[in-house]
């Protein structure tokens, strides 16, 4: 004997009945679930743009600051001698040609800003500046600058970039 198995059974009009559509609670969960998909993907969109400012500010400080230190060890190097003050934020060198000494340039923390001997800027948001010689003719610059992006209240916004070069005086006196 042979049997059949039904496995759709007859509408009242004669049709076979279909699982077509969506009930509330289906639709209600997608739901649900799309909604935290929306919200994890702008959580993560949020989070990429605070990087993205806190970076740039980084990168910011650490060009402005490599510049200065940059500048300075270049008129160390066209220098033959430095002195370097007792506290140690600021410098002068200079170069003696025929017998006579002259000023090449002066560097100097004032404020938060790193100046020339022409009172020029070369960066701020400096919070260290020191030179350090022991023979007037090799000189390490010790930079940091900090800046703080949003409100002091916020720690994390903070930014701190350390530089650190080696100068040497290359030229000999005349």
């Amino acid at each position: 004997m042979m049997r059949r198995l039904r496995t759709h059974r007859p509408g009242r009009d004669g049709r076979l009945a279909s699982n077509a559509g969506f009930t509330l609670v289906e639709l209600m969960v997608v739901g649900i679930i799309g909604a935290i998909v929306l919200l994890a993907a702008f959580s993560m969109y949020l989070t990429s743009m605070e990087t993205w400012d806190i970076s740039g500010a980084r990168l910011a400080l650490q060009r402005n600051g490599d510049r200065a230190v940059k500048r300075i060890a270049f008129d160390i190097r066209h220098g033959d001698t430095v002195t370097v003050a007792a506290d140690s934020t600021w410098i002068i060198v200079t170069r003696t040609i025929a017998s006579a000494t002259d000023t090449l340039a002066t560097y100097a923390l004032t404020g938060d800003q790193v100046v020339n001997m022409h009172d020029t800027v070369l960066t701020s948001d400096v919070t260290a500046l020191r030179f350090f010689s022991s023979n007037g003719a090799k000189v390490w610059i010790s930079m940091t600058l900090v800046d703080d992006m949003g409100t002091t209240a916020l720690p994390y916004d903070d930014q701190r970039v350390e530089i650190n070069s080696l100068a040497v005086c290359r030229n000999e006196p005349s």
